[in-house]
């Protein structure tokens, strides 16, 4: 029987290299599972969904932050994955690792970050200006600062996150390039409005749903209802 060898070593070496490209490929997307991400997003490690406590919990935190808000007459609204959450059912999401509340700065005089911590304390929650942690739970208050820029381009007065010099020199490039990609005119969040959420009323952006729609194209919408979980370490076999 005739064996044609140059045949088997050319097969013998794609086969190899195919193995070599998986293998490459796998490298990476190991580190970003088990190194990178789990190192810049501390939510990462935390179980795929929130307990039925777990909500209760992100509940009465979040009322507590929206009340002192309003007591302050801050001008604050619901944000990111809290404000999907608020959209798609008037609740947090499950799959949500934690809230998001955003505010524009400066606040205005009724305002003091100490005065609202204390009141935070009084509560049973631990925070301050940046943040708020409830039974291990955590909302991000981000501070937003109106400029004069450009949105699709045309000239338009802005949102963008408002970074201290401090936290600008901690920033990473990657966390550089979220911010400004999470810029938006200052037209779709006022007049802000108020809708129905975790068992009191909220406010959101005027515009909330193109807002959505621009950070999240492919989920925002009714007609996709299937809470995913947002870490994709919980789409893999191995956590």
């Amino acid at each position: 029987m005739f064996v044609n060898y140059r045949t088997c070593l050319s097969s013998l070496k794609r086969r190899r290299c195919l193995l070599a490209v998986v293998f490459l490929l796998l490298i990476p997307c190991l580190l970003l599972h088990l190194v990178i991400i789990p190192s810049a997003m501390g939510a990462y490690n935390d179980p795929c969904y929130l307990t039925e406590q777990q909500l209760a919990d992100m509940r009465y935190m979040v009322r507590n932050i929206i009340e002192l808000y309003e007591e302050m007459n801050v001008t604050y609204w619901l944000d990111f994955g809290t404000l999907l959450g608020a959209h798609r059912i008037g609740d947090i999401m499950r799959h949500d690792g934690d809230a998001d509340i955003g505010r524009i700065y400066p606040e205005g005089p009724k305002y003091s970050g100490s005065r609202f911590a204390s009141k935070l304390k009084e509560r049973g929650i631990m925070g301050n200006a940046l943040i708020a942690e409830y039974k291990g739970l955590t909302t991000d208050l981000q501070r937003w600062e109106t400029y004069n820029g450009e949105f699709d381009g045309k000239s338009c007065k802005m949102l963008r996150k408002y970074n201290s010099v401090r936290i600008q020199k901690e920033m990473t490039i990657i966390d550089k390039m979220y911010d400004k990609a999470v810029l938006f005119p200052i037209s779709w969040l006022l007049p802000r409005k108020q809708i129905d959420f975790i068992g009191t009323k909220a406010y959101v952006p005027n515009k909330h749903e193109t807002l959505l729609k621009n950070r999240y194209p492919l989920s925002y919408t009714d007609s996709f209802q299937v809470n995913l979980p947002y870490k994709w370490k919980c789409w893999l076999p191995f956590k």
